[in-house]
């Protein structure tokens, strides 16, 4: 009887050892031991690096770099790809952001020709909440490496009263002093476009209240601004290097769109970014841009 007491415990040790085991390989299974920040792919899924993305901006006429606005490394990403792009003495660069609108571009001048400074800047411009973290650094190796840094977006007050009242409405509201802030008008809009197609069909906002048409008009109003202001700045071998949300460039759609329709000529290269539960690519990102940016979900985020 003793023998059998000592071999059930025997037993019973070793089922608990192995349960121990097993358990211990499922949580291991379960823990990314990479903690990769970012991946590259280009478009078509396949692996890309930095040298990669740089060797191809360089070729560029234009780099529209797509962002998520709260995530840290996309922000310190565009910052590595300004500063190569504005000490590379092969180029000239031209900057210039979404983040700007034009009655702005006045400040944003007199800050980097050194005729204001930050303070001053900050109290005459309604800067972005996260100005100082996410873009302040751009701006300044622009400033630092004498680099014109353009303010390409329409003033948000007229895309928001596009959205209220459509764009054949707005254009009879106009002044000159207002039409000088604007790309030629009326502007083409093609509502099967990508990105406002999806929006569209989608009827996206009507939830809300909101009128799922007039609000693309209003985006068209932002992106085609945003596509005259880059072509009107950039002269014959510069290479302009645009900050955007990842919306108005990706796809082919945005901003890209009114590019090709106002300069076919012109090189594009667009940097998409995506955040996701795992860096591996997924095949509805495939040609979302010339390069894809893929980073965590958990990513720490600027606000």
């Amino acid at each position: 009887m003793k023998h059998t007491f000592e071999l059930m415990d025997f037993t019973i040790k070793g089922v608990f050892t192995l349960l121990v085991f097993y358990i211990s390989i499922s949580l291991s299974a379960q823990i990314n031991y990479s903690k990769e920040a970012f991946r590259f792919y280009n478009n078509k899924g396949k692996a890309a690096n930095y040298q990669n993305i740089y060797e191809s901006c360089v070729e560029a006429d234009i780099i529209l770099f797509g962002e998520l606005h709260n995530n840290s490394i996309i922000h310190w990403l565009q910052l590595e790809l300004a500063k190569d792009l504005a000490q590379d003495s092969n180029i000239s660069l031209v900057m210039g952001a979404e983040m700007f609108e034009q009655h702005q571009k006045l400040a944003l001048m007199e800050y980097m020709q050194g005729v204001s400074d930050y303070k001053t800047f900050k109290k005459d411009t309604k800067l972005w909440p996260n100005f100082k973290t996410d873009y302040k650094p751009l701006v300044d190796v622009a400033k630092e490496n004498n680099v014109a840094f353009v303010a390409t977006n329409v003033p948000r007050i007229l895309a928001r009263s596009v959205s209220k009242i459509g764009l054949d409405s707005f254009y009879t509201t106009l002044n000159d002093s207002i039409r000088e802030l604007l790309p030629n008008l009326p502007i083409p809009l093609d509502y099967k476009a990508p990105g406002y197609k999806e929006l569209i069909e989608s009827n996206f906002g009507a939830d809300h209240g909101v009128n799922t048409k007039l609000m693309v008009q209003a985006q068209a109003l932002k992106d085609a601004t945003m596509a005259f202001y880059i072509l009107k700045n950039l002269k014959q071998g510069q290479v302009f290097l645009h900050f955007n949300g990842d919306f108005h460039s990706k796809d082919g759609g945005g901003i890209v769109w009114y590019l090709n329709n106002y300069d076919k000529k012109k090189k594009v290269l667009v940097i998409s970014s995506v955040e996701s539960g795992n860096l591996n690519f997924k095949a509805e990102w495939k040609n979302q841009g010339d390069f894809l940016l893929v980073v965590p979900e958990n990513m720490t985020k600027s606000y």
